[in-house]
Formats: C-alpha cells, sequence, structure tokens
C-alpha cells in the first residue's frame, strides 16, 4: 500500500465520522423540536376544552330555568305552552349536546387533521345565532319591563331579568369558539408556521450542531 492508499482510507473514515454526525445530530434536533412544541400543542387545548366546559354550564343553568317554566305551564291545567320558554329551552338543550361532543371528539384529531373540531365552526356559530335570537326574545319582554308591572306568564321579572344575562354570556361563548375555528381553519398553516420557526430557532439553538472547520491536507472540511 502506498501513501495514497492511506490518505484515501483516511478520507473516507472522516467522511463516515460527518455522516454519523450529521445523523446524530438530526436525531437530536428532531428530538428536541418535537419536545418543545407538544407542550404547546397540548396547552393550546387546555383553552378550548375551558370554554367547552362553560358553554355546557351556562346553557345548563338557562335550561334549568326556562325549563322551570315549561314544566309549571305543563302541570297547570288549561294553560297554554309558551313558545319562547320552548325556544330556550331547545337552544339550551343543543348547546349542551354540542358541547358535550366537541369536548369529547377533541382526542380524534391525533387520527386524522380532518377530525379537528375547530373545522365545524359553522355549528359554533350557528348556536351563537340562536342564543342571540333567544336573547332578543328575553331581553325585548324583560329588560324593558319594571318590577311595578308584576311577573310575566308567573315568572320573576327581576329573576329573568339575570337569566337574559346568561343568553347573552351564551352566544359570546359561541362566538368565540366560532371565530377562533374560523381563524384556525383558514389561517392554521400559516399560525402554525410561525410556531414552528419561533420553536425550530429555540431548538435548533439547543440542539442544533455547531459548524465545525478542520484541515484535512490542505482542504477545509464544514
Amino acid at each position: 500500500m502506498g501513501v495514497a492508499t492511506f490518505i484515501k482510507l483516511g478520507k473516507t473514515a472522516m467522511d463516515g465520522k460527518k455522516a454519523y454526525d450529521s445523523f446524530d445530530s438530526n436525531m437530536a434536533y428532531g428530538a428536541g423540536k418535537k419536545a418543545a412544541t407538544a407542550p404547546l400543542k397540548a396547552w393550546e387545548n387546555v383553552p378550548r376544552l375551558v370554554v367547552r366546559g362553560l358553554q355546557f354550564l351556562f346553557a345548563l343553568v338557562v335550561i334549568g330555568f326556562y325549563g322551570h317554566r315549561v314544566d309549571v305551564d305543563r302541570r297547570t291545567e288549561g294553560a297554554r305552552q309558551s313558545p319562547e320558554w320552548i325556544y330556550g329551552v331547545f337552544v339550551g338543550g343543543a348547546s349542551c349536546v354540542a358541547a358535550l361532543l366537541l369536548a369529547l371528539a377533541g382526542p380524534l384529531s391525533i387520527i386524522s387533521s380532518r377530525l379537528r373540531t375547530y373545522r365545524m365552526f359553522a355549528a359554533d356559530l350557528t348556536l351563537f345565532l340562536l342564543w342571540i335570537v333567544v336573547f332578543g326574545i328575553f331581553g325585548g319582554i324583560f329588560l324593558r319591563r319594571t318590577d311595578k308591572e308584576g311577573d310575566y306568564k308567573g315568572a320573576s321579572t327581576s329573576t329573568q331579568r339575570h337569566v337574559v344575562w346568561l343568553d347573552l354570556v351564551n352566544a359570546l361563548l359561541w362566538l368565540v369558539s366560532g371565530v377562533y375555528g374560523a381563524v384556525k381553519t383558514c389561517l392554521g398553516n400559516k399560525v402554525d408556521g410561525v410556531g414552528d420557526k419561533v420553536t425550530g430557532k429555540v431548538t435548533s439553538k439547543l440542539f442544533g450542531r455547531k459548524k465545525e472547520t478542520k484541515q484535512w491536507y490542505g482542504q477545509e472540511q464544514v
């Protein structure tokens, strides 16, 4: 073997080491990026679950008030069912079912991106409109009504006036989830891209391999 052969063997060994170092660096970078982005995506789900829980809770409270009036009318002989109470119970019931299903369906996004619940923002905005109608109906009845005028169809004016504001809270909660879903659906890739850039810079500093320059028989190796 001549000197040239030893030089070739040495270069081959150095190239192999360089490839191994590059592979090891990429593995560390990928693991670091996943570790950095996983908590962000997990925390992103927390506000969604909180909003769904509030939607379910406030709708249940409204059902309790309006459902009581429906039950009283049902048990009162000769009394007619008031459509406003029935409509309020219907919207509240639909909201409870929707909030529960959307909260439980959240983990399905792991299976497919098409199953992400924020893509159903049309349902959220529909319920927002339904709650606005509820607020308009009962707001028109009780917000303008004074306590001196007495009860309305057996319902306390002062009590129902507070329930009216719960209707508005319900509407705003569904508006928040609907707008979030619309923005996330339309601009989701851009938002995720910005997040990936930020986490990429952080993880590259933590796990990235610094460039090394070495001399190998007069050649610079990067």
